[in-house]
């Protein structure tokens, strides 16, 4: 028997914590394939400094994390935890790289009163293959999260079900799916993303609606006390289309997120939303 807070208190937050971007990420983070698009570090951080403007616009307290130079990718902060509530689980992120980003978000995660426990190995798991429906947990079986992982994310939220979703392609499951409001998944329309639907409809406990967009990375998006902040820019016209019309009653800002996503980075990655 699972048991959970009311799904629209899931997304009233009160904190979220980022961290800037590093000299490092442009020639050092992970990406899935070599790109020949290099990442212009003034306008990631130009558009970074956008998101977390949008962050304060939205949340009571936005606490930021030292950078790193060791660790290219440690603007991505939701790899290294999952939240849900009061509780915490400090992951163990999938890429060796990036195993040194989690003692400082744990040590802050303490500081904030939360109860925090850590994963142990085997497992492996990256925040963004974890999506949290306010009623239950989908976590992405990926090149980054394994099934171990999944297991000791259940024995760390016993209030809820916890379904293994199989991702397909993409790095992780909310690099084409992510909430869109307190029933409602965005979601991608690649060959992954539609096998990561019926998934969910097939094993989930809840039912929820779908609002598929033609641009998977546009599909990651940030449901945040009532207002959806979504990527912008010209080759989302899409499925900005898509969402005005079928979300046309939610508050929305949009934000360029063009460069992190050279690096495999979208909306959700660079925050840790907490209630």
């Amino acid at each position: 028997v699972y048991t959970c807070t009311l799904m629209s208190d899931s997304f009233a937050f009160t904190k979220a914590v980022v961290c800037g971007i590093p000299q490092s990420l442009p020639k050092e983070a992970q990406r899935q394939s070599p790109s020949s698009c290099p990442v212009d570090l003034r306008k990631a951080r130009e558009q970074h400094g956008q998101y977390l403007d949008a962050l304060r616009g939205l949340v009571q307290e936005l606490h930021e994390l030292p950078v790193n130079e060791e660790y290219p990718d440690c603007v991505f902060v939701e790899d290294t935890v999952v939240v849900c509530g009061k509780k915490a689980l400090v992951t163990i992120p999938g890429h060796p790289s990036r195993r040194g980003e989690t003692p400082p978000m744990k040590k802050l995660l303490e500081g904030l009163g939360l109860e925090v426990q850590s994963m142990t190995e085997p497992a492996t798991m990256d925040g963004g293959d974890v999506l949290f429906t306010g009623r239950e947990l989908f976590v992405g079986i990926s090149s980054r999260t394994n099934q171990e992982g999944a297991c000791q994310l259940a024995s760390a939220f016993p209030s809820y079900k916890v379904t293994s979703v199989p991702v397909e392609g993409g790095l992780h499951l909310k690099s084409f799916m992510s909430m869109a409001g307190a029933s409602t998944i965005a979601v991608g329309q690649s060959r992954a993303a539609s096998a990561a639907v019926r998934c969910i409809q097939d094993q989930g406990q809840f039912s929820y609606q779908f609002v598929q967009v033609p641009d998977d990375i546009a599909a990651n998006c940030l449901f945040i006390n009532g207002t959806l902040v979504l990527a912008c820019g010209e080759k989302f016209a899409k499925s900005k289309e898509m969402f005005e019309k079928q979300l046309c009653g939610t508050p929305k800002i949009y934000l360029d997120a063009s460069e992190l996503n050279k690096v495999d980075g979208a909306l959700t990655c660079c925050s840790v939303l907490i209630n």
